[in-house]
């Protein structure tokens, strides 16, 4: 792809990132034609506060030396129901010996969200026989492997598509197999909700099914939510709700805001008078990897993978913004190196480059083994610093090969940027062009 092209590709990018970025891009998106379209910014419990839950869990069935690993068990649950990607900050702890705490950052409807956590999620499959009496079948939601919602492409309604694990689809294909052969129906039940209650076309062999019959795609997402965390080990009641506010509040982030901002202005300032031009272009750089930052806490709120802001977060994203740079100077430096050698401009950047492409690489994946670690091992709290500053030291690999690397290869066919001055390399030893 040609350097102009590439160019052009970074500027509507850059576009689009200034409308993802914008406080009220809901507006741009309003004019545009797309209705009920805001993004932001998910916020943790210490910046904006949320919903505290407790549960009774009902363990009068449970034997005492079973009784905290049942507990333990359905700990695991609810953090698989409430934080399934495990980046939205939840805070699942006991309180006593059969009480569970469940804190919820930013969450606005504390009734869904208490009902999604109490929710037995009891998964069971039925064979209906021709005369209609349903029979109970060994098949339950631990033979589930994986459930996703989708959308049926013939129907355009919302459905679940499940598998079922290794082990049990000769069981599940057994099940369909007889089904088929006596003309009856198989019926999927969650609670008491009805998934699925049709006929079996033909035997189902390799584990795979859909189920139907939910209000929409957000209701099919919770569904599958539910399905994939499993079934509660013991019976849990809500017995306390409540909203919290922020333990930081909007002074926290104001100072942190304004930290960030000094901090990105320093380094832009410190790379544009050290390296002249070239620190010019890894200022650009750096703006454009902070748009991309910001917009990519914004659309995480639609995945999955939802990024909740606490201030180690912040301060995880402040940490990087100095890190961003580190890839432009060791590319800048190689460069001065190359011009020394008598190379001309675009040969020394194609050698810095490709020369400290394998320093860059192996500083940044100990970066990133480390924010693994965090992620891993660390509190909740420290997740989130882990959470923001591997995802600026992926977008700082982009923005500093891709952007910055543009930018420069453009600049050398200028009569500008064909100068050694405007790089500081005549003291270096270059030839002043």
């Amino acid at each position: 792809m040609k350097t102009r092209t590439k160019l052009y590709l970074i500027f509507a990018l850059t576009a689009l990132l200034v409308i993802l970025a914008l406080p009220r891009e809901d507006r741009v998106f309003n004019a545009l034609g797309l209705k009920n379209v805001a993004l932001k910014v998910r916020q943790g419990l210490d910046l904006k506060g949320g919903a505290n839950l407790t549960y009774q869990a009902d363990l009068s069935a449970i034997k005492p030396n079973d009784r905290q690993t049942a507990i333990d068990g359905t700990i695991n649950v609810i953090n698989k129901r409430v934080n399934p990607a495990g980046t939205s900050e939840v805070v699942v702890q006991t309180s006593g010996s059969d009480r569970i705490v469940v804190s919820l950052p930013g969450v606005t409807d504390v009734n869904q969200a208490a009902e999604t956590i109490g929710k037995t999620a009891q998964l069971t499959f039925f064979e209906v026989g021709p005369s209609g009496t349903p029979t109970p079948t060994d098949i339950t939601g631990k033979d589930l492997s994986l459930a996703t919602p989708d959308i049926d492409a013939q129907t355009g309604k919302a459905i679940i598509t499940f598998e079922m694990k290794p082990e049990s689809v000769k069981k599940f294909a057994d099940l369909t197999t007889k089904i088929n052969q006596e003309n009856g129906r198989l019926a999927i039940l969650l609670d008491d909700q009805v998934l699925f209650n049709g006929g079996v076309n033909s035997p189902i062999t390799d584990g795979k099914g859909q189920m139907e019959g939910f209000k929409d795609v957000a209701d099919a997402r919770q569904i599958s939510v539910l399905l994939n965390a499993g079934a509660l080990p013991v019976p849990i009641n809500l017995v306390a709700q409540r909203t919290v506010g922020a333990t930081l509040g909007s002074e926290a982030i104001s100072r942190s805001l304004v930290a960030g901002i000094i901090g990105l202005l320093a380094v832009m300032i410190f790379m544009v008078l050290y390296y002249r031009l070239a620190g010019l272009v890894a200022a650009s750089a750096l703006i454009i990897y902070t748009l991309i930052n910001i917009a990519l806490f914004k659309l995480s709120g639609f995945t999955p993978w939802v990024i909740v802001l606490t201030l180690a977060g912040i301060a995880g994203f402040i940490l990087s913004i100095g890190m961003a740079v580190d890839a432009n100077i060791l590319i800048f430096e190689r460069m001065k190196e190359e011009v020394r050698s008598g190379k001309d401009l675009r040969s020394a950047l194609n050698a810095g480059f490709s020369r400290a492409w394998s320093s860059i690489r192996d500083s940044n994946v100990s970066t990133l083994i480390t924010c693994i670690l965090l992620y891993s091992f660390g509190a909740p709290i420290i997740k989130g610093f882990a959470v923001t500053l591997a995802l600026g030291v992926l977008v700082s690999m982009f923005t500093a090969i891709t952007v910055s690397r543009t930018f420069m290869s453009y600049l050398i066919t200028t009569k500008l940027g064909q100068s050694h001055r405007a790089y500081g390399f005549e003291e270096a030893g270059g030839t002043d062009k």
